[in-house]
């Protein structure tokens, strides 16, 4: 390559990376490529730059063809220009692109640069296939998944029999009612996805409340005590530690409501008792620690040579959320015979990582999918149904059906950041037009929403600080997940960063303080990386609570250790019945944010009474889309304030992310 081109691709890199469009780790792959292949042109190893870019969209390949290519960037190149208001570039900046895509694409060829690109050989970086580019970790992980996923999930095409279905649901009615509670009366499509279970693996989807968790949980039950399982090892995991821990509350909590004397004693009830044991007990992981992760090799102990034994049971929960490169890692260490249930929402945000694994699978319509579509959480009936399932649908949005209201109407009849016991309807208004009047709303909110944090949390902090005592600090824990503010960004006017800037002066104010300590009784803060040797992970939440002057981050967590490791409750850690108490002073301050308002991303698997969200305004927002909306309306079965107008949601509903993985079954 030559010294002027050379110097046209930095300059060329340096534009992308200007308009952050293109991390800057990828620079250093890009001069390995010049290493690899000298004789690459300008022209092709641009392709390869706007294949990077593409790739931080969470695409594993890029179309060969130059229409859908230039199509493909042109909605990316917009999108980046609606983030940094640059809209004046657009045209001219665009034609500059557009032209080195028509010169690049008929330079990009195994034949042309045969160092670099190969047909099939995983020893080249990139592969094509059926006009795609593909990272060749990608493409090796895309041909992984489809062949194991056919070995794996085998299904039986005989539909349960209404007696089955009939017996099933008197089973559980009984045996999860008594005096002083309701019976579970299990919905058709649950018991189902039951039955099939029993003799099938599943992938079982469906939106929030519609009893994914209780119908796994539920099958386990039956597997354990009708198929001779008892001795297999039952495996539960998700991508995230939060994820993980979030499942094994939720199935115990689904345990809880067993009634097991309901069962004869005898034999009947003592396998009961040891199925319940057993099932109670399983620890949750993340799928990262279930293959036992090796920072030195940068590899799984557990792998296509070394699967685990195949008396084992898997529970996959929120696979929406694991990348391509992760899933296939999982699918190899899972011998064929082996048990599994991969849980999670197909309209829910995909992974950050490439790929988009379960909606690729869930639109192949195998038949091993289950879909659970009723809500018990969501009333198809009630307001935040009604607009959940109008997002979901390709027909424009009914404008009674965004309840919009005008700013003042909103304001007089809906309290700011109240917390309300009932069902309150869904609320979207008409943000002001000038920046000053904006600011002015703006403000109005977030110091409502201060005042209720401060009413509802940090008055709580305090008296908890004083006595510990269990029946406060679950009212304490309560109130920190009743409310949260929900924002499509980080930065900006709107995002999440100024939002709790904005709050976090607002209570000090309230508390009369002008402190210079890192942080406040009855802050709530969340985790931002894993911090393992605690049994802390990325997404984790609590609240500050001060103890002998010393401040604490409580938070509710089951502690597990695994062979070889300490205890995690040391280093002045204390636990005092379901929560721990972590000193401050022990996590990392650049591991830690404050949480009165989060991504939207950050907010998936939680739920809340009251949120209040906020959508980007400007039409080709890269995060505003179906699956970002759809995430933060289904956080709530309460009140859901949205700021946004008839416009935006509908654009919303309209834009839908779609990655490309060429994922073939």
């Amino acid at each position: 390559m030559k010294e002027t081109e050379k110097n046209e691709l930095k300059k060329f890199f340096n534009k992308l990376s200007d308009m952050h469009c293109i991390d800057q780790v990828w620079e250093k792959v890009l001069e390995l490529l010049i290493q690899l292949e000298p004789a690459a042109s300008f022209e092709a190893l641009s392709i390869f730059c706007i294949y990077f870019s593409l790739l931080d969209e969470g695409n594993i390949c890029i179309p060969l063809a130059q229409v859908k290519l230039i199509d493909k960037w042109q909605k990316k190149w917009e999108g980046l220009l609606l983030q940094a208001k640059r809209l004046d570039q657009k045209e001219n900046d665009f034609k500059y692109f557009a032209e080195i895509i028509n010169k690049g694409l008929p330079q990009i060829s195994p034949e042309k640069l045969p160092n670099l690109i190969a047909k099939s050989d995983f020893s080249k970086p990139f592969i094509i296939d059926e006009g795609w580019l593909f990272a060749a970790k990608y493409f090796k992980a895309k041909i992984n998944i489809e062949k194991r996923i056919k070995l794996i999930m085998k299904h039986n095409t005989i539909p349960p029999l209404e007696e089955e279905k009939a017996a099933i649901r008197e089973y559980f009615k009984k045996l999860t009612g008594s005096k002083t509670q309701a019976p579970m009366i299990l919905k058709d499509e649950q018991i189902d996805a039951l039955l099939r279970g029993i003799n099938d693996n599943l992938i079982i989807t469906g939106g929030p409340g519609t009893g994914k968790t209780t119908v796994v949980c539920y099958l386990l039950w039956n597997l354990f005590l009708t198929r001779n399982v008892m001795d297999y090892s039952l495996f539960l995991a998700a991508p995230s530690g939060k994820a993980a821990d979030r499942m094994k509350e939720s199935i115990s909590e689904t345990l809880s409501r067993l009634n097991l004397n309901a069962i004869p004693a005898g034999p009947q009830r003592d396998a009961a008792r040891t199925v319940f044991e057993k099932l109670n007990s399983a620890q949750s992981s993340t799928i990262h620690r279930l293959l036992s992760f090796n920072p030195s090799t940068n590899g799984f102990r557990y792998n296509a040579e070394n699967q685990f034994d195949k008396k084992s049971i898997f529970v996959i929960d929120e696979a929406s959320m694991i990348d391509i490169t992760l899933f296939s890692s999982l699918l190899e260490a899972i011998p064929e015979g082996a048990r599994v249930f991969i849980l999670g929402d197909k309209d829910q945000l995909p992974s950050v990582q490439a790929g988009a694994v379960l909606g690729e699978l869930l639109a192949k319509k195998t038949g091993s999918v289950a879909e659970l579509k009723q809500s018990s959480r969501f009333n198809d009936n009630s307001d935040i149904g009604r607009l959940k399932n109008a997002m979901q649908v390709d027909e424009p949005l009914n404008e009674k059906l965004a309840f919009l209201t005008s700013w003042p109407d909103w304001k007089n009849n809906h309290s700011f950041g109240t917390i309300p016991q009932g069902q309150f309807p869904v609320t979207s208004f008409i943000p002001a037009r000038t920046s000053k009047e904006k600011e002015s709303q703006f403000k109005d909110m977030i110091e409502a929403w201060s005042q209720t944090f401060y009413n509802d949390l940090v008055k709580k902090a305090h008296e908890v600080s004083v006595t510990l005592e269990t029946a406060k600090l679950d009212e304490l824990w309560k109130a920190a997940n009743k409310a949260r503010i929900l924002c499509a960004e980080r930065n900006g006017f709107q995002g999440v960063e100024n939002i709790n800037n904005q709050i976090c002066s607002s209570i000090l104010k309230s508390e009369n303080l002008n402190t210079s300590d890192d942080y406040f009784t009855g802050q709530l803060l969340m985790l931002t990386k894993n911090q393992s040797i605690f049994c802390l992970y990325n997404g984790d939440s609590g609240i500050v609570i001060e103890r002998n002057n010393l401040k604490y981050l409580m938070v509710k967590k089951e502690i597990h250790t695994e062979e070889g490791q300490q205890s995690t409750v040391q280093q002045g850690i204390f636990q005092q019945g379901s929560y721990i108490f972590y000193p401050l002073h022990l996590l990392p301050k650049e591991s830690i944010e404050t949480a009165y308002a989060i991504t939207i991303h950050k907010s998936q698997g939680s739920g809340y009474k009251s949120i209040l969200i906020f959508l980007p305004e400007q039409k080709g927002h890269p995060l505003l889309n179906r699956q970002i909306a759809y995430t933060a309306i289904t956080r709530t079965e309460g009140s859901t304030y949205i700021v946004a107008d008839y416009e935006t949601l509908e654009c919303a509903r309209q834009t839908i992310i779609k990655r490309d993985t060429q994922i073939i079954l």
